[in-house]
């Protein structure tokens, strides 16, 4: 086990919400007026709270009305049989998105709908009963997932009405009472039921354009066409979201964005309700103006984005660079604090993400997790461990963090054959459009090999590299048997682990080595911060890490786990509804609303 390092049974604490909803109302194929006939799907207010109970922020919060929630995708993956009920498979592990949704649908005073694109269909002959699950690579990135190795692409599906009805009612009786959205062209929209082609193509602009840029990856341009294609099948499926949250709108409502799959949503929906309450959550970096302004498409991504109330970042460097950039490419008025339209204040909000953490106990502290845990203790008794959890790309930063590990056993020999790094690398849900992130595979395998051939011995490799995705109980047994916690991310929005790691330790008190790039760092200050460039500063933190004395160790992780357990989710979602309250108060009561950007059809971009 290691000295200082103890291991306790908590109990479990957490019940699940159960809530019962009527089917959600027609399939949504046409832009509809607002609904009026027919009343929206609505969830039941007489389902539970959250464990632990509210901290002062019950729905009133809402102000007033009831609140939508627009994500990408579902956290499932949906398999389809002709005529049977869909098979609903959780696709997703950890994400703080998804403790935000269980939160607000586990809230008494107010009812939650998430409004969420299918994910590419998989289809299933009705006659195979065992058949391995097809995970397709596009699932559920906004909710956090993953997907399995040998994930395949979806192929054509045709959805009969009666069908898509049978989904809709299955995910509004989930415990996240959920809307789909049905996202194909016009022509292949029928009242009979929807034909479902190239399923991967709606996510290929957010990713393969907007995504890289956000993480400073910039992809040169390369066929016109091909972007003119891209960039109209984003625009149809902001607009078909949009026409699925008018269906479940009503006046006094709110409405929840989340991420960069969906920056035109507030904007398309501000031109049918200009006075509607609508809050954007950003959930990746946001870079500094030079990289925005590379993007062609810049003005309708920021003056989409502007028809919120609220724009929300994980970290104020990000917030600065979304101001700067407004005042650069739109030339409005901005500051950190808000951006100035003509018709409009959009307030910037800094609201670090939560997580729930009375749910990580639970899980974290299972019987089939001590018993893994104690495994994996026992399998690697006399050493220490360093857990590592990133995922497979080069954002991650996973080759600079073995480049420092392998630093570090030269700079300080007495640890050779006395710590070993449990590096997993989660499987990415981006569609890969090059051969970049094969090469950069390719190279963290060598220097797993190069560093263990060094260093390594029959019954000793220093560096175990996991690719496959891990259960729930490994991962939990992962974070709790870890000495140190190095995480080396390149550029990202949020860590997640990080913060589920602190909250594991809390009887063994390991460190955090966390990168100064990473969005979560601003929020885990007494963490130690590292710079994944800085080779040899990254050994040396390792050595520290690993010889901090107990004393230091648990003032460490006192402090992480207060800020940790106070900002949790049912902090962050209450204080972004609690701000978007005060941003809607500020506006003049009878604004005008921005004008729209312009309807795009295929025929007229491509």
């Amino acid at each position: 086990m290691g000295p200082g390092r103890s291991e306790t049974h908590l109990p479990a604490g957490e019940g699940q919400p159960t809530t019962q909803v009527p089917v959600t109302p027609g399939v949504g194929r046409n832009a509809p007026t607002p609904r009026t006939s027919i009343p929206p799907s609505r969830k039941s207010a007489s389902h539970g709270t959250m464990h632990g109970g509210p901290k002062g922020a019950d729905c009133q919060l809402a102000l007033g009305g009831n609140i939508i929630s627009a994500t990408f995708t579902v956290p499932h993956v949906l398999e389809y049989r002709q005529g049977s009920d869909w098979e609903l498979r959780r696709c997703y592990r950890r994400s703080a998105l998804m403790d935000a949704l269980f939160y607000l649908s586990a809230e008494r005073s107010c009812s939650h709908t998430v409004v969420a694109w299918t994910g590419e269909i998989h289809h299933v002959p009705r006659n195979e009963e065992n058949h391995p699950p097809v995970l397709p690579s596009s699932t559920t990135i906004s909710l956090g997932g993953s997907t399995a190795s040998g994930a395949a692409k979806s192929r054509d599906v045709y959805v009969s009405r009666d069908d898509q009805q049978r989904l809709e009612r299955q995910l509004s009786e989930d415990k996240i009472c959920m809307l789909p959205v049905w996202l194909a062209d016009e022509t292949d929209m029928t009242a009979e039921g929807i034909e479902l082609r190239d399923q991967s193509k709606w996510r290929r602009y957010a990713e393969h354009d907007l995504c890289a840029l956000l993480h400073y990856q910039q992809h040169p341009p390369t066929d016109p066409y091909m972007d003119a294609e891209r960039w109209a099948n984003y625009y149809r499926m902001n607009q078909l979201f949009a026409e699925r949250v008018l269906e479940c709108y009503q006046p006094g409502d709110i409405v929840l964005v989340h991420d960069y799959y969906l920056t035109l949503l507030p904007q398309l929906l501000r031109q049918r309700y200009p006075d509607m309450r609508i809050g954007f959550y950003l959930h990746t970096p946001f870079p500094s103006n030079e990289l925005i302004r590379c993007l062609s498409r810049r003005r309708e991504i920021l003056e989409g984005m502007l028809g919120s109330d609220l724009i929300a970042f994980q970290s104020f460097h990000y917030a600065l660079h979304f101001a700067n950039t407004c005042a650069r490419v739109l030339g409005l008025e901005a500051t950190s604090e808000a951006v100035n339209t003509e018709a409009r204040r959009v307030q910037i909000e800094v609201i670090a993400v939560g997580i729930n953490v009375s749910n990580i106990h639970s899980l974290a502290w299972k019987a089939s997790v001590t018993e893994k845990c104690s495994s994996l203790r026992k399998q690697h008794r006399g050493r220490k461990i360093i857990v590592a959890h990133d995922p497979k790309d080069r954002l991650g930063g996973v080759d600079k963090k073995l480049l420092a590990f392998d630093r570090f056993l030269a700079s300080y020999p007495e640890y050779q054959n006395k710590v070993v790094l449990l590096q997993i690398m989660s499987q990415t849900t981006i569609e890969e459009d090059d051969n970049e992130e094969a090469k950069y595979a390719t190279k963290v395998n060598e220097l797993v090999t190069e560093i263990n051939c060094k260093y390594g011995s029959l019954d000793y490799m220093p560096i175990q590299l996991h690719s496959q995705s891990l259960s729930t109980d490994e991962y939990f047994a992962l974070m709790r048997s870890g000495d140190v916690a190095l995480f080396t991310s390149v550029r990202d929005g949020m860590c997640t682990s990080s913060l589920e790691y602190v909250v594991c330790q809390q009887n063994a008190h390991g460190p955090t080595m966390l990168s100064e790039f990473s969005g979560t760092a601003s929020s885990l200050k007494e963490a130690i911060h590292i710079n994944p460039w800085d080779v040899v500063g990254v050994a040396d933190q390792i050595y520290n890490a690993l010889n901090m004395s107990e004393e230091d160790r648990q003032t460490m992780h006192a402090a992480l786990y207060g800020r940790i357990t106070e900002h949790d989710v049912e902090y962050w979602i209450s204080t972004l509804l609690r701000r978007l309250r005060r941003a809607v108060g500020w506006q003049t009561p009878n604004y005008v609303a921005v004008p729209g950007l312009p309807i795009i059809s295929e025929k007229d971009t491509i």
